[in-house]
C-alpha cells in the first residue's frame, strides 16, 4: 500500500511538472520568446504609432521574426524598440512601416531589410512610418463606427414605432380585413378564370392567327413596302429642293436683284404706284355715278 501511495504521488508530481512546463513553453510562445535563437534589439521612431501595442508582432518582408517589447513616448515621437532574431541583417536603408493586416486586427511592423550592404552601429535609431493609407482606414473604421451606431438608433426607433402600430387593434383589424379581402379577390379571379377558360383560350388563338396574318402581310408586301419608302424618300428630297429655291429666290429680292426686286424695294415707285391706283379707284368711282360724258368740237371753238 505504501509503494502504490508513493508511486501514485510520483505520478502527480510528474503530472504537474509537465503541466507546468507546458504552461511556461505556451506563454513564452505567446509572447515571442525564442529560445532556440538568439536576438538583438533594433530602436525606431515614428511620429505615430496608431494604437501599435508591446507585445505586438515584428515582421521582415511579412515573415514573423520578432516582437514589440518597448514602446517610449517622447516629446518628438514615440521610439518603439523591437527584438528581432539574429538570423536578420539590417542595412543603413532599411525601413519600418507601422501596418494592420487586417482592417479590424492589431497593429504590426513590417521591416523590410534594405539592399544597400551598409550596415548600421547597434545603437542606430532609425526612422519609421505608417503605412500609406493607415490614416485613411482608422478614419474610415470610425466613420463606419459611428454609421453602424446612427443606424442602429433608427433601426430602434423604427422597431419601436412598429411595435406601437401592431399593437394598435385598429391596425390589427384593418390587416385582417385587408387579408380577407385579398384572399376574397384571388378566389373570385380563380373562379372567373376557370370559368371563361375557353373564352381566354380563344382570345389567345386568336391573338396568334392575327400575329401571324400580319407577319404574313408585310413578309408578301416587302417590295411594296420598300417601293414606299424609297419615293418617300424621293419626296422629301424634291421638298428640300423647293425649299432651296424659294430660299434663293427671297434672297434675291431682298437684295433688290432683277426687276422685280428692285420693284419691290423702290419706295418712290411704290409711292407713285399707290398714288395711281388712288386716281384710278375714284375715276372707276366717278364713271359708276356720273357715266361717261363728251364735250368734242371738231370745226372751231365751242360756244359758251
Amino acid at each position: 500500500m505504501a509503494m502504490e501511495k508513493k508511486g501514485s504521488e510520483i505520478k502527480i508530481g510528474v503530472t504537474i511538472l509537465l503541466a507546468s512546463l507546458f504552461l511556461i513553453l505556451g506563454i513564452l510562445w505567446g509572447k515571442q520568446v525564442r529560445l532556440t535563437a538568439g536576438s538583438f534589439k533594433v530602436c525606431v521612431r515614428f511620429n505615430n504609432v496608431v494604437g501599435l501595442e508591446q507585445g505586438a508582432m515584428v515582421l521582415v518582408n511579412g515573415v514573423r521574426r520578432g516582437v514589440v517589447k518597448e514602446l517610449r513616448l517622447e516629446q518628438e515621437g514615440v521610439i518603439v524598440c523591437v527584438a528581432v532574431q539574429k538570423s536578420v541583417t539590417l542595412y543603413d536603408d532599411a525601413r519600418f512601416e507601422v501596418t494592420s493586416p487586417e482592417l479590424m486586427g492589431g497593429k504590426v511592423i513590417n521591416i523590410f531589410p534594405g539592399i544597400s550592404g551598409v550596415k548600421v552601429a547597434e545603437d542606430h535609431v532609425f526612422t519609421g512610418e505608417v503605412a500609406s493609407g493607415m490614416n485613411e482606414l482608422m478614419k474610415m473604421s470610425t466613420d463606419l463606427v459611428e454609421d453602424v451606431k446612427h443606424l442602429l438608433a433608427v433601426l430602434e426607433i423604427t422597431i419601436e414605432n412598429i411595435n406601437k402600430t401592431a399593437g394598435d387593434p385598429r391596425v390589427r383589424e384593418a390587416l385582417l380585413s385587408s387579408v380577407h379581402n385579398l384572399d376574397e379577390s384571388s378566389e373570385r379571379a380563380l373562379e372567373l378564370m376557370t370559368l371563361n377558360e375557353g373564352k381566354l383560350t380563344q382570345v389567345m388563338d386568336n391573338l396568334v392567327s392575327s400575329s401571324t396574318a400580319l407577319r404574313d402581310l408585310l413578309v408578301n408586301n416587302t417590295e411594296d413596302i420598300n417601293r414606299a419608302v424609297n419615293n418617300f424618300d424621293v419626296f422629301i428630297s424634291q421638298l428640300n429642293e423647293l425649299a432651296t429655291g424659294l430660299n434663293q429666290i427671297t434672297v434675291r429680292l431682298q437684295s433688290e436683284e432683277g426687276t422685280l426686286g428692285y420693284l419691290i424695294n423702290d419706295d418712290e415707285f411704290v409711292g407713285k404706284l399707290e398714288r395711281t391706283l388712288t386716281n384710278l379707284d375714284s375715276l372707276i368711282l366717278q364713271i359708276r355715278e356720273e357715266g361717261i360724258q363728251t364735250n368734242v368740237s371738231l370745226f372751231g371753238r365751242r360756244k359758251r
